[in-house]
């Protein structure tokens, strides 16, 4: 007798839970990009904030890298056509390269014919407007490091506002009532990191690469000005 009632609860519970499983309603499929749209506007200014970042970085490294590039050989030849004392074909030599090197280097060579303190100086002048250029938008990306985290938690506050909302509409604490507001706060949270991330890392690797170029810049004007006096001091008074 106990036999058949425990083989009769057990195929009542089998029932059941194949009633459940047929008449629960199919999960719809999510994409990522359905996901992210669960976000709200909030990802607008962080979406154009990340464009703004990748553009700055990329942007920045090319410059650098066609600016800021050391070049030993023509170096070199400057070097030895001052000393040859061929002023202005080494001035010729370096308006002819993009070099921030050889364009501090030609404000150098422009006032050969003045005092070594005032060739030092044209120097030092030109030197500050190549820092200048390297340097420029480099505080979009420190900006762009500070905001983007601040926006996904302001995006996190609105998922909390949307959550409680829907709670007191519903008044129902159910997971399908607060997921809506869960998902926008972590969407928010995670896409306002990501980007504050990156252009923090990259504001980084840039500052460092810019501080190279800004030593080089004055080894390379330290050593045609050590050139140039050594070219004066071997000229013979008129």
């Amino acid at each position: 007798m106990n036999f058949f009632t425990l083989l009769q609860a057990t195929t009542t519970v089998v029932d059941v839970a194949a009633e459940q499983q047929f008449n629960t309603p199919p999960v719809a499929d999510e994409n990522y990009f359905s996901l992210i749209l669960k976000g709200g506007w909030i990802l607008l200014p962080i979406f154009l904030l990340s464009l703004l970042a990748i553009y700055i970085i990329i942007n920045k490294w090319f410059q650098i890298n066609r600016i800021a590039k050391k070049d030993s050989i023509w170096l070199s030849r400057v070097s030895e056509l001052v000393h040859e004392g061929k002023i202005d074909k080494a001035l010729k030599f370096c308006l002819d390269r993009p070099y921030a090197s050889a364009k501090v280097i030609a404000a150098g060579l422009k006032e050969a014919d003045n005092s070594v303190e005032e060739i030092q100086e044209g120097m030092e002048v030109e030197a500050r407007q190549q820092l200048n250029i390297l340097e420029s938008q480099m505080n979009y990306l420190s900006i762009t490091a500070s905001i983007a985290p601040m926006l996904g938690f302001l995006g996190t506050i609105f998922g909390v506002i949307k959550i409680f909302y829907d709670i007191a509409q519903t008044n129902d604490l159910a997971i399908d009532t607060i997921s809506t507001g869960l998902y926008q706060k972590m969407i928010c949270s995670g896409a306002g990191l990501l980007v504050g991330i990156v252009s923090y890392a990259g504001f980084y690797i840039l500052n460092g690469r810019i501080d190279n170029a800004v030593a080089n810049i004055e080894k390379d004007s330290n050593e045609v000005l050590k050139a140039i006096r050594a070219y004066k001091k071997s000229k013979p008074l008129a």
